[in-house]
């Protein structure tokens, strides 16, 4: 069965860094086997009308058997 899985983070240096640290440890922790990926971007507004760029990352991916 196909799952799918959306991580999010904001635009900058040090969010991306850990949103590919935070992905990889997924990976490697759910043992899961991405199918398929995509990325988008988008703006969220925050407290106070504060508008941020994001990134959002969906994977497609199958459970590990056992």
């Amino acid at each position: 069965m196909i799952k799918l899985r959306t991580f999010a983070s904001k635009c900058t240096p040090q969010a991306l860094e850990y949103l590919d640290e935070h992905v990889n440890d997924w990976i490697d922790e759910t043992g899961a086997q991405v199918k398929f990926a995509n990325q988008n971007f988008g703006v969220v507004e925050g407290k106070g009308g504060q508008r941020d760029p994001h990134l959002f990352i969906n994977i497609w991916y199958e459970p590990a058997s056992g």
